[in-house]
């Protein structure tokens, strides 16, 4: 049952795209609502939000290892933020202020470890889900929540590699064992 739902937002996502073909960017607005909106362009923030953090904290990562699961979640991000850009674009929506371009600094500060360098981009890539989660469901739009779904999954599966880079290497906080 949850595969047809999905299947039918990809349907209606591609017939609002062929109807919309042609109309000018007041016409297309007439399309989406307000709530879908915000949901957007919420996102966009988020991720400029966890992209100029990257920057800054990526100067301080000690381990090859996190260099590499951040490099993913920097990939996923900027592919994400080329999407929501779009859509915006799309939709006549106002961008919120880009971050720089690059945070590079030659300052080492001890206090940056790995462990707290994960834990900041781990919390910080968390905060997508509910923003998510509330725009698929409150968007009128299939052209939006086809969107934010995508987003959403992408995310689940970054989150995935996140999550179990965190466990190998000590950083998550795991509740103990349940023992009756």
């Amino acid at each position: 049952m949850m595969e047809v739902g999905l299947v039918m937002v990809d349907i209606m996502d591609k017939i609002q795209k062929i109807t919309e073909i042609g109309k000018s960017t007041d016409e297309k607005r007439k399309g989406i609502n307000i709530s879908a909106v915000f949901y957007i362009w919420d996102t966009l923030v988020l991720k400029y939000d966890l992209l100029e953090t990257i920057g800054i904290l990526r100067n301080f990562i000690e381990g090859n290892d996190l260099k590499f699961v951040v490099g993913q979640v920097e990939k996923s991000l900027r592919g994400g933020v080329e999407s929501m850009e779009g859509l915006m674009e799309d939709y006549g929506i106002p961008q919120p202020i880009r971050p720089p371009a690059d945070n590079r600094t030659t300052v080492k500060l001890e206090h940056f470890t790995d462990r707290f360098i994960f834990e900041g981009i781990f919390e910080g890539f968390q905060s997508f889900f509910p923003v998510l989660a509330h725009g698929f469901m409150n968007s009128t739009s299939p052209k939006a929540r086809k969107a934010l779904k995508d987003h959403l999954l992408k995310a689940m599966e970054v989150q995935d590699l996140v999550i179990e880079y965190g466990k190998l290497k000590g950083f998550i906080h795991e509740p103990p064992d349940y023992k009756a």
